[in-house]
């Protein structure tokens, strides 16, 4: 496994994102591990939400009436 920086994450959507994520997930639980166990995929997973939070915070709100 390798660490996916947030420089590599920037360019895709928050759907992309979020995909990513699950993905991630979904292969450790087939490998029965905990992102505890694998650093490199928790240094990862904190680089997606982190850039996910990013995106968030830029996204222009609609105005509310």
């Amino acid at each position: 496994m390798f660490i996916i920086t947030k420089e590599e994450l920037e360019h895709m959507t928050e759907a992309q994102l979020h995909a990513l994520y699950h993905s991630i997930i979904a292969d450790l639980t087939r490998r029965n591990l905990s992102a505890a166990q694998c650093p490199l995929t928790t240094i990862t997973l904190a680089n997606i939400q982190t850039v996910l939070r990013r995106k968030q915070v830029r996204r222009p709100h609609a105005l509310r009436f």
